[in-house]
Parts: C-alpha cells; sequence; structure tokens
C-alpha cells in the first residue's frame, strides 16, 4: 500500500480520488504535473490492483515515455509488483496495432531529417520546371540582389507550405487523389508535391510517421474485429502533455476509449506551442476540458511570487486583448503559490527588469551575455539561461561567451548530452580510422571511459599517463598479456578492459562501416534513447554518403563531426533528458525552454515582430502577393475540402494563431524563471530599422523603478 496523501495539494489528491471516466487535468507550470501522472498509475497498480499491462499511457515526446517509465516502473519493483508499465507516443502505439495484425514486421519508416531533403528536393525541382507560374509574381527590380532576396523567400516559403500541406492531409487522412484544389491556387502548387512524395514512399515501401497513425486509426474504423480487441489492451488511458494532440492522436485516442470511458487527459492549455512547427491542434484538449469538468492543478512552487504575479498578469491582461479574437489565447487560470510542499523562493530573492537595449538585435545578445556572466560570478551556486527568438541569435550568444570563464550549455541544436555522446562516437570512429595514433587511442579511451564506470577526469588522468606508450603496444602487447600499462597505474584493470574492447573491434574490423559502428552503439549501451539516437546518427550518415558505400573511416569521423559542427538540428530535440546544471549559462530558444527552469533567465527580443498584439505588427505573407500567406491559403483550402470550417480570409486568421501562440510562448519564456527574470529587447531590428518593442513589453511594466 503507497499513502501519497501527506506529500500531495488538495487537487493532486483530488486526481488520485479519480473512480473512472474521462478526466481533464489542467496544470500550470510547475504544478508537478508530472509527479501527480506518476502518483495516479502508481495508485491503480498498487493500491487498486489495475495490472499494469492493463494501463495505457500516451506521451507527446520518446523522452517523456522514457523518464516517465523508468521512474515508475522503479516505484513499482519497490512495491513488489509483477509487470511493468510500458508507455508509447501515438506512432509507436500505431506500430504497435500494425504489427499486431497485418504483420508488419520489416515496417521500414522515413525519418524527420530525410523526409526534409527529399521535400526539398522535391520542390526545387519544381520551382525549376515552373518557372512560368511564380517567376512573375515576383516584383521586377534593377536591384538583383533584391530579386534574388525574392526568389529565396519565395522558394522558402513553397517549400514550408508543401510540407505542412503533407502532413496535414495526412493527419485529416487525405490522400493525393482525395483532393481536388481550385485551379491555379496554391494548394494546386502543393499538391503535385504530394503526389510525388507519397509515389516515392510507395515505391521504396516507406512510410512517414503520419503514415503510421492514419493506416492504424483506418484499420481500427474499417474493422470491427481488430477494434474490440484493440479496445481490451487497457482498462485505463491516460495521456501526458494533451495540450499538443494532433488530429491523428485524437482519433486514435477516442477510438480506444470508447469500451471503457477510462480516459485521463494532463495539459496546460497555456502552454500549447507546438502548433507552429506540427500539427497539434490546442482546440482538443479545451474542448475536452469544457465537456468534462477538469481538476485544475493551480499550485506552483517553482517560481517566486513576484514572478508568478507577471505571469498571472499576462493572463489577465489576454481576456481584455485590443483584438477580440485573441482573449482566448490563453484560459483564465492563474497559479498559485504553493500551500504545502517545497516552497516558492521568495520575493526578497526575487527581480523583474524590463530593459531597452540600444541597437541591432545582435548588440542585445551581446549586453544580455554580459550580464549573465555577471550573475554567474555574483551567484556562483546558482543556474542561469539566456532564451533567444532564434537559432541564429543563439549562435551569436554562444560566440559571445567564449573565453569568458563560465561553463556554457549549447540547447540550441540538441542538449550536452546529444553532443557528448556524438563525440565520443567520433572518437572511436578515429581510432579505427588512425589505430597507430596515441592521441586518437587516448581520446578513445576518454570515451569508454564512463563505459567501465570512471569519471571524465579520471579517464584525462589516464589518457595522459600513457601519452608517450606507443598505441600498438597498448593495443596489442607480445605474450604475457598487458606488460605495456604502468604497473602502479590507477584503474589498471578498467584500462585493460577498454584497450581489450578496442583491440577486438580492430581485429572485427572487416565489416562495412555502418555494421562495425551498429554494434559499436548496441555493445555499449542499452537504453532505448541511447539505442535510438546512435541508430539515427549512423541513419544519417549512410545518407549522407549514399554514394560512398566503400567510404573509409576517415570519411566517417568528417561526417561525424559536420554533424556536430552543423547538422545537430536534424537530430530530434527530445532525445535525452536535461537537467540544468548550477554554475551554467544555458543557451536555447524559447521553443525549446518548454519543460525547463533556471534560478534566473533572460529573454530576449520583445519586440512587436516577436509578439505581436496588432495586425500590423508583423506581416504574415509576402509582401509581393499583396500579403497572403502560402501556407494558410493552402491549408485553408485543404481543410474546407476536408469539411472542416475555416477562417474567410485564412492569412488574417494565420495572424490570430500566430499572436496566441506567441501569447503563449511568451507565458512559457516568462514561467521558466524561479528567482529572477529579465525581459528584453533592442531599439533597432536586423535591417537596422527602428523596432518598436511589443506593447506587451510597457503593459506588463509591474513598476516604473524596474526599468
Amino acid at each position: 500500500m503507497v499513502n501519497f496523501q501527506e506529500s500531495l495539494r488538495p487537487a493532486q489528491r483530488q486526481v488520485l480520488a479519480y473512480q473512472g471516466g474521462p478526466l481533464g487535468i489542467s496544470a500550470v507550470p510547475g504544478s508537478g504535473k508530472t509527479f501527480t501522472l506518476e502518483a495516479l498509475i502508481v495508485e491503480l497498480i498498487v493500491n487498486r490492483q489495475i495490472p499494469p499491462e492493463r494501463i495505457g499511457v500516451f506521451t507527446y515526446m520518446r523522452s517523456s515515455r522514457a523518464n516517465l517509465t523508468s521512474r515508475i516502473n522503479a516505484q513499482l519493483e519497490k512495491q513488489g509488483v509483477v509487470g511493468r508499465l510500458d508507455a508509447f507516443t501515438l506512432h509507436s502505439l500505431a506500430l504497435k496495432i500494425l504489427r499486431a495484425f497485418q504483420n508488419n514486421d520489416g515496417l521500414a519508416m522515413i525519418e524527420g531529417y530525410e523526409q526534409e531533403r527529399f521535400i526539398t528536393r522535391l520542390t526545387s525541382a519544381w520551382l525549376r520546371n515552373n518557372t512560368r507560374i511564380w517567376e512573375p509574381l515576383l516584383p521586377t527590380s534593377g536591384d538583383p540582389t533584391r530579386l534574388m532576396r525574392n526568389r529565396l523567400s519565395f522558394g522558402r516559403n513553397f517549400r514550408n507550405m508543401c510540407r505542412d500541406v503533407i502532413q496535414t492531409a495526412k493527419n485529416y487522412r487525405l490522400s493525393p487523389e482525395a483532393i481536388q484544389p481550385e485551379a491555379e491556387s496554391f494548394l494546386s502548387w502543393a499538391l503535385p508535391i504530394y503526389r510525388s512524395y507519397q509515389f516515392e514512399l510507395n515505391r521504396t515501401e516507406k512510410l512517414d510517421y503520419d503514415d503510421l497513425g492514419w493506416l492504424a486509426v483506418d484499420l481500427l474504423e474499417k474493422n470491427e474485429q481488430v477494434r474490440e480487441e484493440v479496445e481490451s489492451w487497457y482498462d485505463y488511458l491516460l495521456e501526458d502533455e494533451s495540450q499538443d494532440s494532433s488530429p491523428l492522436q485524437e482519433k486514435l485516442l477516442t477510438l480506444l476509449s470508447r469500451r471503457t470511458q477510462n480516459l485521463v487527459r494532463v495539459g496546460d492549455p497555456n502552454q500549447s506551442i507546438m502548433g507552429t512547427f506540427t500539427t497539434a491542434e490546442p482546440r482538443f484538449f479545451r474542448e475536452f476540458c469544457r465537456s468534462h469538468q477538469p481538476v485544475t492543478l493551480a499550485e506552483s512552487s517553482r517560481s517566486a511570487p513576484k514572478i508568478l504575479a507577471l505571469a498571472n498578469a499576462l493572463v489577465d491582461w489576454v481576456q481584455d486583448h485590443p483584438m477580440s479574437e485573441l482573449r482566448t489565447a490563453l484560459v483564465a487560470q492563474h497559479i498559485q503559490t504553493a500551500t504545502s510542499g517545497p516552497e516558492n523562493p521568495s520575493n526578497q530573492e526575487a527581480s523583474i527588469r524590463f530593459k531597452t537595449v540600444e541597437g541591432l538585435p545582435e548588440q542585445e545578445v551581446l549586453t544580455v551575455a554580459q550580464w549573465a556572466v555577471e550573475t554567474m560570478t555574483q551567484y556562483p551556486e546558482q543556474s542561469c539561461a539566456i532564451l533567444v527568438p532564434t537559432n541564429d541569435l543563439g549562435a551569436q550568444v554562444l560566440q559571445a561567451l567564449q573565453n569568458k570563464g563560465v561553463r556554457v550549455l549549447d540547447l540550441l541544436r540538441s542538449n550536452p548530452s546529444q553532443r557528448d555522446f556524438i563525440e565520443k562516437l567520433r572518437a572511436i570512429a578515429e581510432c579505427f580510422a588512425q589505430p597507430a595514433s596515441i592521441t586518437c587511442l587516448g581520446n578513445a579511451l576518454v570515451a569508454l571511459g564512463s563505459w567501465v564506470g570512471l569519471s571524465r577526469d579520471q579517464s584525462v588522468r589516464i589518457q595522459e599517463n600513457l601519452s608517450n606508450i606507443p598505441a600498438e603496444t597498448l593495443l596489442f602487447p607480445g605474450f604475457g598479456g598487458n606488460a605495456a600499462l604502468p604497473l602502479r597505474m590507477a584503474h589498471r584493470s578498467e584500462v585493460q578492459t577498454m584497450l581489450k574492447q578496442l583491440a577486438g573491434w580492430l581485429m572485427e574490423n572487416r565489416a562495412p562501416w555502418n555494421v562495425a559502428l551498429r554494434a559499436v552503439v548496441e555493445h555499449l549501451h542499452r537504453s532505448t534513447t541511447e539505442l535510438y539516437l546512435g541508430n539515427y546518427v549512423i541513419d544519417q550518415v549512410e545518407r549522407a554518403l549514399v554514394e560512398q558505400p566503400d567510404a573509409d573511416w576517415q570519411t566517417i569521423c568528417d561526417e561525424l563531426q559536420a554533424i556536430l559542427e552543423g547538422s545537430l538540428n536534424n537530430l530530434p530535440s527530445e532525445t535525452f533528458a536535461f537537467a540544468p546544471e548550477p554554475g551554467t549559462i544555458s543557451v536555447t530558444t524559447t521553443h525549446r525552454a518548454k519543460g525547463l527552469e533556471w534560478d534566473e533567465v533572460f529573454l530576449t527580443g520583445l519586440s512587436a515582430y516577436e509578439y505581436p498584439v496588432q495586425r500590423e505588427d508583423r506581416p504574415i505573407g509576402l509582401y509581393f502577393l499583396d500579403g497572403l500567406d502560402m501556407r494558410a491559403e493552402a491549408l485553408a483550402q485543404l481543410r474546407r475540402g476536408a469539411g472542416l470550417r475555416t477562417a474567410e480570409i485564412a492569412t488574417e486568421q494565420a495572424f490570430m494563431d500566430l499572436a496566441a501562440e506567441k501569447l503563449r510562448l511568451l507565458y512559457v519564456g516568462i514561467t521558466r524563471a524561479k528567482c529572477r527574470l529579465t525581459l528584453s529587447v533592442a531599439t533597432r531590428d536586423i535591417f537596422n530599422r527602428e523596432q518598436k518593442p511589443s506593447r506587451l513589453f510597457w503593459d506588463l511594466v509591474p513598476h516604473p523603478t524596474l526599468l
């Protein structure tokens, strides 16, 4: 028997009293949403004797799935529960259904970066072959630089439109043949790309991740016997991050919960910020909560009352937004300070500053970087983050922080765990490329250190101690074993284990490089996330070297280095969990900061363009298309064809959607801070024109003395 009651707040106790049926849990930032979900699952299994395999848990990201199940299974093991809980993403559940009833064990998936390259190739070909259609739309200009900029802008917008049309069509289960576009419309331009994309997938017998959900839902709807069996898999269904549910996930959950109606959905409608990048639609969770009286987890111990008051002020401001269409962008739920459990940081240690910086955005981030360095000097045991609007500005922050004597964590393209993983893989590959190099061997030993339980400092000292011994003597000593190692060397047995492993890999290195590298990943790692990332990276290198099947190891090293230097944005951002470390400055975009927290946060780029309030704050479409947004117009026509209501003026609705998401993004940025928060804006834009701060910048100022 597990007793959570003493550690739970009133609303959390209400969740644990759940007796079945549909339940929405609307949680504010820092309210212990994941803890509450875990407590409910443990309550069902341990106290109510529901077998773990009868509970289906669905998460938005792979890392959330791994972290959630590992924590719950550890608790179940302590309680002596037989059986383990498993969790699914939409795609992994769809894959399970298809494999169970269609014997699709060999489903070949196209990964996100491969899909992006493929769509880029198709759209580039369309643009080359159809200049008569789109080039007349460009304004005539004697300035070749301006003309080139317009061509690039059109091409970029066209590619994004086609990608989103494909993803949205698949989420509404519309094949290319089922779409009937109006003549000479933006959708009619995107449709050939969709046809070619799907034709190539069919020819190569591959699926993308949207296909998985589509096929699974179709199977359940068309085969009553299959549907009844899948409905019997779970007695309880629980969904995390419900605010990011997509049309396919919504449909699948509805089908799976039809038998019992035991569906628990947890999310924060005010943190729905994925619509710009994915097919997430926040309306689904809102409608669910409206239909079923939700439990609101309103108490948060993350931030000082002063910070929470600012977030609540934003919520209140939105309820009276100058544009009535945006007054529902944030749900009117206030964050309350904690009444039990961990206490909120005090207002005495908290501060909020609103700062304008003279100059371009580049000057703003340089100034903020210096403020962050000063913070680390004053509070060396605390964590700090600089949140930027774009990766380009983030790169400038990283450059400004070089040689400042502070530790910096780059979360722009990946988190530190991902980078460390790939650096280790590269070090081992470089040892394969230059087995006689003691430098390469030493780097490989440092990479392998954690595998045998050594810290990085211990591994580096071992590397220094072996730097004068020939690599071949260490790897392949004469008869008698390990005489090459210094007799009094620390961690001698661990070093012998690493050298023996490296020597074995070198001796067996006759296999193709990709087979050999996968063997290394599988030998060194056991967790799902590490295996996934290792194979993901190898897969990317394979595609980069598709014309070089016999590439040597140095070429492989160069490709891995290229991934580290410029292509980490192709990696899934959710792979591996990240916890901010004391004494460090994290640099990331505000979007990627969701789910994280720091003692001090610098929230940059509070311009009218980044956080628009009125339509004139941010043009949406291309100016030479009379301000029309190609993506918005194509998607609106697509949705009308699917029988869904859309705005009469799609570009206008696109602004409303963007402005609403930006309001939620600002809410996310504010609530990342525990104690201190600085909001800043430059006085000029990237084109050196005068720019206005967002109206929110001034309307949210708590007191003139804070300026």
